[in-house]
């Protein structure tokens, strides 16, 4: 999933310098157009791989995830002042109205282009913005395991409560002390 991920093999073919075309269709030998407006596909070139520029890609704004249209309309626009973006995402918009397209360009705020173009260029790793692949999950899920966050065995524990090393204790002090993690050596462990 990770390899045919729009959003990564943008970055992968930002960091080769191997910047992706726009064209008409999917088709590789197709011709490209720099038009955003009549363009269809993006499409890369190492390895041959054609996307549609409505794909919804893991870029979420609003709470609803950003076409790979608008994401690579703001690389493009990443070096243009937030004023100049806002009326070439109109003048887009016109366009793409004007050609019967329900297809549109989402304006990105101030912070998410800057926090895309940041990833996209490969200076941050991680993005509040964009949600983690489904291995990335699996990943997240078995950490919880491990550290005793999720899941995973119960510990028991030994002694009543309320009473530690013969006398009592006070009952929050208990609650703490409750949710300590039993630790024990070796040797505690095979008695």
């Amino acid at each position: 999933m990770s390899d045919l991920d729009p959003l990564l093999r943008l970055r992968q073919s930002i960091a080769a310098n191997e910047a992706p075309i726009t064209t008409k269709s999917p088709d590789p030998a197709s011709d490209p157009t720099e038009n955003l407006a009549v363009a269809t596909h993006l499409q890369f070139s190492n390895p041959h791989y054609s996307y549609p520029l409505d794909t919804p890609t893991r870029f979420i704004s609003s709470d609803k995830p950003v076409d790979l249209r608008s994401i690579w309309f703001a690389w493009q626009k990443k070096d243009v002042a937030i004023p100049d973006y806002i009326a070439s995402a109109q003048e887009l918009n016109e366009e793409l109205a004007g050609k019967d397209s329900a297809s549109k360009v989402q304006n990105l705020v101030f912070v998410e282009r800057l926090d895309l173009i940041t990833w996209l260029e490969g200076a941050s790793e991680e993005s509040e913005y964009i949600k983690g692949l489904e291995s990335d999950a699996s990943a997240t899920r078995s950490a919880q395991v491990a550290s005793g966050a999720a899941g995973g065995v119960s510990t028991i524990p030994s002694g009543a409560a309320g009473v530690r090393g013969g006398r009592t204790v006070d009952p929050r002090l208990q609650e703490i002390y409750n949710g300590e993690r039993r630790m024990g050596d070796r040797n505690s462990v095979l008695r």
